[in-house]
């Protein structure tokens, strides 16, 4: 008896042992399997580290968001968005310090009631345009390779341009005050090799959906842009929390339709303009053009195509 009691308490710590040691195996290649899928992200794949959730108070930057940065889907795109011309209706455009407002007519052409008279002090049209702040990148406007600036950290990965940081931590400051709301700086600057790796991503996807490697290359520049085209290269681009249409929801976006021009910035890719940027509707993405520039763009309504045209002409 006392012998296959014995017998059977060794059969049963057999068995534990088994247990643990395949548990302990299970874990460990767990913990590989979850090394080697995380080395391979970008810093736009890492929450900041600002806030939880919109339920916090604004002084409570403790915590971080609980999920990652996803981009929009191409379902959105084209079907969500009307196009809009620039001549579709009669409209004023206003700007500061002149004599006069300068009209559309029906087929979109600027007429001018009078000659509008500038100060001596203003800069001249070709001078603005050169302005840094006002440069365009796009799919039609690649970023000049010797294109140099000075970078500035918002936290332990992200970069914005020196001159306009100041600006972005205000607002986002203010805005987090004002709407004891969630808001971080999910994106900021990227270098071409990031922004080519995202965009590689995403020509994946198409690419595995059975689509050709051009096609899908069309179909990933609608939501991201090429390297060397994106306005992230220029540190003077910003995507909010997680660069999800669902952000227009969030007190915090009403908060930056209206208040945001008043720090210099303006809402890169509006709905319904996607005609003209090319780009699928933005809310999360945000543009620094200076507050001169953005009140004159988000009183007239425009993208910052339309209104480099308006300077133009």
């Amino acid at each position: 008896m006392y012998k296959r009691k014995m017998t059977v308490r060794r059969k049963r710590r057999l068995w534990l042992i088994r247990i643990r040691t395949l548990i302990i195996l299970a874990l460990l290649i767990w913990g590989v399997t979850n090394l080697l899928h995380n080395s391979g992200k970008t810093d736009d794949d890492e929450p900041a580290n600002i806030c939880v959730n919109a339920s916090k108070t604004p002084n409570d930057s403790s915590g971080e968001p609980s999920g990652t940065y996803i981009e929009p889907d191409i379902t959105q795109v084209l079907s969500e968005h009307e196009e809009r011309i620039l001549g579709e209706e009669e409209g004023v455009l206003k700007e500061p310090n002149t004599a006069t407002t300068v009209s559309r007519n029906a087929a979109g052409i600027p007429e001018e009631s009078e000659t509008p008279t500038r100060n001596n002090d203003r800069p001249t049209v070709s001078e603005v345009i050169k302005d840094w702040r006002l440069l365009l990148v796009n799919a039609d406007n690649p970023l000049s390779e010797d294109y140099t600036f000075e970078l500035a950290a918002i936290d332990s990965t992200r970069k914005f341009d020196t001159r306009a940081i100041g600006e972005l931590k205000k607002m986002i400051e203010d805005c987090r005050a004002q709407t004891g709301g969630c808001i971080w700086a999910q994106s900021t600057y990227r270098s071409r090799q990031t922004q080519g790796e995202i965009f590689e991503r995403k020509v994946q996807e198409y690419v595995n959906m059975g689509n050709t490697r051009e096609e899908a290359e069309e179909l990933a520049a609608v939501i991201v842009a090429r390297p060397g085209t994106s306005e992230h290269h220029i540190g003077l681009a910003v995507d909010f929390n997680y660069a999800k249409t669902e952000f227009e929801n969030t007190d915090v976006f009403e908060w930056l339709m209206g208040k945001a021009h008043n720090y210099g910035f303006i809402l890169r890719y509006p709905e319904g303009k996607q005609s003209i940027t090319k780009v699928i509707y933005e809310p999360w993405h945000f543009r620094y053009v200076g507050k001169e520039h953005a009140e004159i763009i988000k009183a007239n309504d425009f993208c910052l195509e339309e209104y480099i045209d308006y300077l133009k002409d």
